[in-house]
This record gives C-alpha cells, sequence and structure tokens, in this order.
C-alpha cells in the first residue's frame, strides 16, 4: 500500500516536470552524509512513558535522482537509534535500526535553498537492550538486558522532513535538516498491546554534487 502511493505520487512529479531544462534533468545529481540527534518513543504501548522520550544518534548515506529542477526523489541507509522509556523505573529500552528511506523532494529558492520531503521507510532492527536501574529494598539493581527477542526484526512507516541547503562551494552545500517518523507497523512479537515507533531528528550534513547544481 506504501509502496503504491509512493509510485503515484512519482507519476505526478513526472507529469509536473517540464522539458524547459532537458539538458540538465534527468539525472543522478547529489550524494550526502548527515548525522544528528534522534528523539524516539513508543505510543500504543502501555509498558512505555508516552512523555518521556528516548534519546540516540543518527547517521544516514543518501542519493538524490532529480526529474527537473524543483522535484526529485531520494533514498537512504541510515542506522537510527529508537526506543522508549519505562512507564515505572528508570529504565530505558534502546532500538537500534538499519533504515531504508525512500522519499520525495522538493527544492524551492535560490540561495540558501528550503526543502521538503515526504515518503516511507522500512527498518531492520540490529539489536534491542533494556539499561537502567530500580531500587528493591532500599537496594539499587542495575539492568543491562538484551530483548532483542522481544521486538520484531522488521518496521515500516511514513517520513516527513523539511530543512535547508546552504551553498559552500561549486559542488558543495551544508544542510540543516528536521525530520520526523510514524511507525505503522506492530514492533513487539508478544501479543496485547500494539506499540509502534516515532522518532524526531534534527540532523547537520553535507551535499556532494556529482551531477549538474
Amino acid at each position: 500500500m506504501i509502496l503504491r502511493i509512493f509510485y503515484a505520487s512519482l507519476s505526478l512529479i513526472l507529469l509536473n516536470c517540464t522539458n524547459a531544462e532537458g539538458q540538465k534533468h534527468p539525472q543522478f545529481r547529489y550524494l550526502s552524509i548527515d548525522a544528528g540527534l534522534n528523539m524516539a518513543g513508543v505510543h500504543s504501548g502501555s509498558q512505555f512513558d508516552r512523555h518521556k522520550k528516548n534519546f540516540g544518534a543518527n547517521i544516514g548515506l543518501s542519493g538524490n535522482y532529480s526529474f527537473c529542477e524543483t522535484r526529485s526523489i531520494g533514498a537512504s541507509l541510515a542506522f537510527e537509534q529508537k526506543g522508549a522509556v519505562d512507564n515505572v523505573f528508570d529504565i530505558n529500552t534502546n532500538l537500534n535500526y538499519l533504515s531504508l528511506p525512500l522519499y520525495i523532494q522538493w527544492i524551492t529558492g535560490k540561495d540558501p535553498r528550503l526543502f521538503f520531503i515526504t515518503g516511507a521507510y522500512t527498518a531492520w532492527l540490529i539489536n534491542a537492550n533494556r539499561r537502567g536501574e530500580y531500587r528493591d529494598g532500599g537496594e539499587p539493581v542495575y539492568v543491562n538486558d538484551n530483548v532483542s527477542a522481544d521486538f520484531r526484526p522488521l518496521d515500516y512507516g511514513l517520513v516527513l522532513g523539511a530543512g535547508m541547503m546552504v551553498r559552500l562551494y561549486d559542488d558543495f552545500d551544508f544542510t540543516v535538516a528536521v525530520r520526523g517518523s510514524a511507525g505503522l507497523s506492530n514492533i513487539a512479537t508478544r501479543s496485547g498491546d500494539n506499540p509502534k515507533n516515532y522518532h524526531f531528528n534534527i540532523s547537520l550534513g553535507y551535499i556532494y554534487y556529482i551531477g549538474f547544481r
């Protein structure tokens, strides 16, 4: 269903792009790398706190294929740390994913340029652990457990983001981006709740132009 929506949107992009820039587009336009901070949580899961957020890192490598000056598609391969906080104890569940977002990008302006993305992601769980501590009879009990078996190996959902591209040199841009994702898949292996991932991310990065700017 998600892929059908993505391909339908891609068809609209191709129809709306004119041939005035035929010498430049379509083209494989650039590669980019970025890294930043994730603020993640899990909703619809009673064992997790709805308000506190789990913090982690994000790093990704992306490619962009443009159909005209303002419209393109992109794909990323990213390492993302997600998870949630226990609703009773000071214990964090940390979920490490290898994620593959596919998205449509709109660019506006000259320099700096603004961009907006929307699309979908698929993610594979690398590992999961629970870390923290609680008190039992006044004595601290430290927790550091591998809980990968409690979570499904595959997650998928929607992505949305916006950012700014600032020209540094003829072949390089500096980027600042804010992104978010909403999972559509139940991530738990146990029956009962239907927990799903969500996260917000702010990142900094660089773009290297392989094709025409």
